[in-house]
């Protein structure tokens, strides 16, 4: 298992447009919480919830060890209070007047 590199972040369905036109402020902000961590913002996306921002943690990307295989590892188990914390600075977004 590897170590959790990235999270892709889901803007609420309702908020897809705004987010695209925000994407870079977000995820300055996320790495500035977070610097051990990436972050790929989508604004539009079948797995967009109506209620916030969706977290999905992965560990960054297929890998080629060279032998031409491709593979995908699964991730280690984060601390609890890793995804709720990503979601707690993602609701400034949600507050932002205009942003909507």
């Amino acid at each position: 298992m590897e170590e959790v590199s990235t999270f892709v972040i889901v803007a609420p369905a309702s908020m897809g447009k705004a987010v695209e036109y925000a994407q870079d402020r977000i995820r300055g902000r996320l790495a500035r919480s977070f610097p051990d961590y990436h972050f790929a913002i989508e604004a539009f996306g079948p797995l967009a919830d109506d209620e916030g921002f969706s977290v999905y943690p992965v560990t960054g990307t297929l890998a080629d060890k060279g032998d031409g295989k491709e593979r995908v590892y699964m991730c280690k188990p984060l601390e609890p209070w890793v995804i709720p914390a990503i979601k707690e600075v993602l609701k400034e977004f949600e507050l932002t007047p205009g942003l909507h």
